[in-house]
């Protein structure tokens, strides 16, 4: 996982296997084969405690913050679920952790 990261709320880290194994499976039984992680090998890194987003490694390296749908089926529309791809956790944790922490500072 990525030690001596610094999570900041609402989002904390997943190290639980079943947990972490019933999203990934959760997250391939939504994805169609148009959508953009269709076929990608994934991990569960993170959750957000507020809304039904997670995040993902991806094989290589690249993270997937995805707003899970939690149908009981495959998304036909490539949209859903929403994902947004960062080139590292640093990226991600910059451009979408890091502002939504403070958007939430804000609003407490």
């Amino acid at each position: 996982m990525a030690d001596g990261f610094d999570w900041l709320e609402p989002w904390y880290p997943v190290e639980d296997k079943a947990i972490c194994a019933g999203l990934e499976a959760q997250l391939r039984l939504e994805v169609s084969s148009r959508h953009v992680l269709y076929g990608e090998a994934v991990r569960l890194i993170a959750r957000r405690d507020d809304t039904d987003d997670a995040l993902f490694r991806l094989a290589d390296g690249r993270v997937a913050e995805v707003h899970m749908t939690w149908s009981k089926r495959t998304e036909p529309d490539p949209r859903w679920p929403a994902t947004g791809i960062f080139a590292s956790l640093d990226d991600w944790a910059r451009d979408s952790m890091l502002p939504l922490h403070r958007e939430l500072s804000e609003i407490s």
